[in-house]
């Protein structure tokens, strides 16, 4: 049986709490409060998962529950989305600016508004306060990407959409409940906007369940611990959450490191749009600034105040130990700026129904980059975008009376970065989730939709190689029943690979096609467009891995012995990459030749580059790939 107390393994000592709020905070207490409030968030969640209607919430768990103070302040979330959790208290706090002086017990207050500090479109915001005998003390919330919110197309991340009328139904803070009773008017109209309304009135139900059950618990909470002793020990955890992270980053040397990435496209045929950071490290304080970024796209790819706030963060708090609890304690010592009008921090009305997704994983990416210049050790290598994870809709006749039907498919997602530590996870879907995502087993997507999965795999050398690995990508195949299937691609980092770091090389890009199975000719789909499946046709997506860290020649010989003989990388690439020599027949390790092939190797190939690629456009998967007689259709259009 394990000795460690709750208090070790929160890292704190004896001596730790001379620098919390209080000199009177008990460690036991300190510690059981701090996981009461996490299983609260933790309940949220089930709660939410296990009562919501659509496939993006219920099995992929496109959502994230949280609990603020009254000063919006973030306390405490679990099981959530980065994207979401570092910037809620944006939405938060123009929901309250809204409603000063007018918020009540059994108020809910809901939002999907961008330009009011929400992410994206997509994301549908639910907030209640929490009231404790006349006083107003804390606030649940919850935010859940919608399988609809009213777009010109049926999907929630509209590419192609030019403004914010085409993108979605917006909705700047308003009150779906008021002082306990519901404005049925207002969520009629709500509904009134969005496809598949039973489903999305579900899904609104769980989310208005999550933030009740969440007001209930706290509640209790206080309860048991009154007003004042409880906001004394949330002081205390903002604080343990604030000296630990002010150390953390107090360890990364001061200065300012610059970094570029590039968007593949904006939705509407414009590429290779730079994304730009100076990142400065400054005592326990970092700033990103995303000056020289690409003017607005034309199309959804552009970004938001909330997304850039998340986006600026999310690499810094991997980069600290993962034990600090991550609350406004960790949010206060990161900062970030965008002139407004650009692709970091579009001007109204344009559209940003892409938002998490890019140009997310472009500003996430280039604080990854400027981080492997000040410490190498915290970074990682790139993350595979947002891409093979199309939204898909038809109408479903195997039931008595047709019905529409339609799912964000996340099955197709990219692979992590590798870090110096470890080899990138697969899956990982996106970097805004970091691995917070789900997949919907093929047994339910048949079962709940009128598709067929012929092929469900990881993809072959899909992942950028090194001394340590990106995870895989996944190559999937889809086809329609009797019925066509509207596939809307919404993604990006196809023509713009995840990068390799300290001479790991990129993720192979990928690519998505439909596939005309009486004549084998492809029709192959840039990172975002619509395409139409008939019957007889097949939608195929290629994700790419993540990429690799390190020197691939100082790999563990063994270990890619194994990965040939399981096919996650090929005989070739384990003799070319990283100069392995085995037996094609056992994948028995011969070590002799093996060195003596390394040796050729890095005498042929020179010093090894810090990043790549450092050029915009670089995947040559479409090159390799693409037959006589394909196409290629850039941000194709409904």
């Amino acid at each position: 049986m394990s000795t460690i107390s709750p208090v070790d393994k929160l890292g704190l000592g004896k001596n730790d709490f001379g620098l919390l709020a209080d000199e009177n905070i008990d460690p036991i207490t300190f510690s059981v409060i701090l996981n009461r409030f996490n299983t609260i968030a933790r309940e949220m969640t089930l709660a939410l998962e296990y009562t919501s209607w659509t496939s993006i919430l219920a099995l992929a768990r496109d959502f994230s529950c949280a609990i603020y103070d009254a000063q919006a302040r973030q306390v405490c979330m679990m099981d959530a989305l980065p994207i979401h959790t570092n910037s809620l208290h944006v939405i938060l706090r123009s929901m309250v600016k809204a409603f000063e002086g007018n918020v009540y017990d059994g108020d809910v207050i809901v939002s999907n508004d961008p330009y009011s500090g929400n992410t994206h479109v997509g994301d549908f915001v639910t907030a209640c306060p929490v009231f404790y005998k006349g006083e107003h003390l804390f606030w649940a919330v919850t935010k859940g990407h919608q399988l609809d919110c009213g777009a010109y197309e049926a999907t929630s991340v509209a590419p192609s959409a030019k403004d914010v009328w085409q993108e979605a139904l917006q909705l700047p803070p308003i009150k779906f409940y008021e002082k306990g009773q519901p404005r049925q008017d207002v969520i009629n109209m709500y509904l009134a906007n969005v496809r598949y309304r039973e489903l999305l009135y579900g899904d609104l139900k769980a989310q208005l369940g999550s933030i009740w059950t969440g007001r209930r618990r706290m509640v209790e909470l206080i309860d048991e611990y009154g007003p004042v002793e409880l906001s004394n020990y949330i002081e205390a955890i903002l604080d343990y959450s604030d000296r630990r992270t002010s150390e953390e980053i107090r360890n990364i040397p001061d200065g300012t490191y610059t970094a570029e990435s590039w968007v593949d496209s904006d939705g509407m045929g414009n590429t290779n749009l730079l994304v730009r950071a100076a990142v400065t490290v400054k005592d326990d304080h970092i700033h990103v600034d995303f000056t020289g970024s690409a003017p607005q796209g034309k199309g959804g790819t552009n970004g938001t105040q909330g997304v850039m706030e998340a986006s600026a963060g999310i690499p810094i708090l991997t980069a600290i130990d993962p034990d600090i609890p991550h609350n406004d304690g960790c949010l206060r010592h990161i900062t970030c700026e965008a002139p407004e009008g650009t692709i970091v921090k579009a001007k109204y009305p344009a559209s940003t129904a892409m938002a998490t997704l890019c140009p997310a994983g472009q500003e996430q990416e280039v604080v990854w980059k400027a981080l492997a210049k000040a410490a190498p050790e915290r970074s990682a290598a790139g993350y595979g975008g947002f891409h093979c994870i199309p939204s898909i809709s038809g109408v479903d006749k195997r039931g008595a009376e047709p019905a529409d039907w339609a799912a964000m498919f996340f099955n197709g997602g990219s692979g992590g970065g590798a870090s110096k530590q470890a080899d990138g996870w697969p899956l990982i879907m996106t970097s805004s989730g970091m691995g917070g995502l789900k997949i919907i087993s093929t047994e339910m997507s048949e079962m709940l939709y009128p598709i067929m999965m012929d092929h469900h795999e990881i993809e072959t050398d899909s992942m950028g190689h090194g001394e340590t690995m990106g995870g895989t990508g996944i190559r999937i195949e889809v086809r329609p029943y009797d019925t066509p299937m509207e596939c809307h691609a919404t993604g990006d980092g196809a023509a713009n690979p995840p990068y390799g770091l300290f001479g790991g090389t990129p993720g192979i890009g990928g690519g998505n096609y439909r596939e005309y199975l009486d004549s084998g000719k492809r029709d192959y789909c840039s990172s975002k467009g619509y395409m139409k499946i008939e019957p007889g046709e097949m939608w195929v997506g290629v994700s790419s891995g993540g990429g690799g860290y390190g020197d691939p020649l100082n790999r563990d010989a063994q270990k890619v012995c194994e990965h040939v003989r399981d096919e996650i990388i090929s005989f070739k690439t384990g003799r070319d990459v990283y100069g392995v020599v085995m037996h094609a027949d056992t994948f028995e390790l011969d070590v002799v030749a093996t060195l003596a092939r390394r040796a050729k190797l890095s005498a042929e190939r020179g010093p090894v580059s810090e990043i790549q690629p450092t050029t915009p456009g670089s995947s040559t998967w479409l090159k390799d790939i693409m037959r006589e007689g394909d196409r290629y259709l850039l941000d194709p259009l409904p």
